[in-house]
């Protein structure tokens, strides 16, 4: 077995076929020479891991994504990107919707309005920035695009297809699957003051943003906690595991935090909470752990039933042993 334990552990999850472990950062592991805690579990063929950026688990997102954040003169705005398992260029996997933030976006929108009497009333007192029929129609054709979001009336959407050429490029055309196109103004209206849209990228991945700087560490859980609840919600039929490939956070200018697509896929299945932590998934891939007590050197790998992880203790004793050797002569 070779010296350095890195290279070792390596080497071991190499032999065992596909990415099988996962460091985080925050743990105690004595053997990688760093605060980490290695969990062995199984992963699918399909889920990415950059070798080359440590994996944060959900427990630690929070204080490494403020750690990344340098002092900035504005409010910076912390975004999640998750790499899903759909290919967008396929109708019946086309990711698109609009999710309710909790705890709000942070930032400000201009709501313009497509409807036309009562309707028109109702948008104005939900807090539409422009309310209009078909004089509105002729302003955007003009070239007034003062607005970043558009929510209209179902008798409106004829009139609107004069204008479906400008709005649909920019993403702003009604939707009825967005929610977008309703008798109901004022709860689609306060559906977009307070969420945001996304959509499937060519790769499929999704960009959402999960608030600003100056938010609790709370609000944004909870806003990241309904955005995957969302895009479980939103998972195209026939799509196999993993549904989520890769997952990134990041603030607006601050380097990018590696979160665990396992973990992730588990907050969107409802198996673990959104504060969850490496003890909750060591517990639900192996059985035996011991959540309030990770000391693996207490561990007899006999009593282990997992092999690669037996394996992976037994490989830990060794090199303990030839460390300890080592330093003894």
């Amino acid at each position: 077995v070779d010296l350095d334990p890195r290279a070792s552990l390596v080497a071991l999850l190499r032999r065992g076929g596909g990415q099988l472990g996962r460091l985080s950062q925050t743990q105690a592991h004595p053997l990688l020479n760093s605060a980490s805690l290695f969990v062995v579990q199984q992963r699918s063929a399909g889920v990415k891991i950059n070798p080359n950026v440590p994996v944060t688990p959900l427990a630690d997102m929070m204080p490494a994504l403020r750690a990344a954040c340098k002092k900035r003169k504005f409010n910076e705005t912390f975004d999640l990107a998750i790499r899903l398992n759909v290919d967008p260029r396929k109708s019946d996997q086309a990711i698109k919707g609009l999710v309710v933030l909790p705890k709000g976006s942070g930032s400000s929108s201009r709501i313009a309005a497509f409807a036309t009497g009562p309707a028109a009333e109702e948008a104005k007192a939900a807090g539409a920035t422009v309310v209009g029929g078909e004089e509105l129609i002729t302003q955007i054709k003009d070239g007034f695009m003062d607005f970043d979001k558009c929510v209209a009336s179902p008798d409106m959407m004829k009139s609107l297809t004069k204008i479906a050429r400008i709005l649909g490029p920019r993403g702003l055309m009604p939707n009825p699957k967005l929610g977008t196109v309703t008798d109901n103004m004022t709860e689609a209206i306060a559906n977009l003051l307070s969420g945001v849209t996304f959509k499937a990228e060519k790769a499929g991945i999704v960009h959402v943003p999960l608030g600003k700087k100056t938010f609790t560490d709370e609000d944004i859980l909870q806003n990241m906690a309904a955005v995957l609840k969302t895009l479980q919600e939103t998972r195209p039929k026939g799509v196999k595991d993993p549904y989520v490939i890769s997952c990134y956070v990041s603030s607006t200018m601050g380097k990018s935090i590696q979160l665990d697509p396992v973990e992730i896929g588990g907050v969107m299945k409802g198996r673990i909470g959104i504060e969850g932590t490496a003890a909750n998934i060591a517990a639900k891939s192996t059985g035996w752990v011991d959540k309030a007590k990770l000391d693996w050197d207490s561990v007899d790998p006999d009593t282990v039933a997992s092999k690669k992880l037996r394996r992976y203790l037994q490989v830990r004793r060794e090199l303990a042993q030839k460390r300890a050797s080592s330093s003894a002569a």
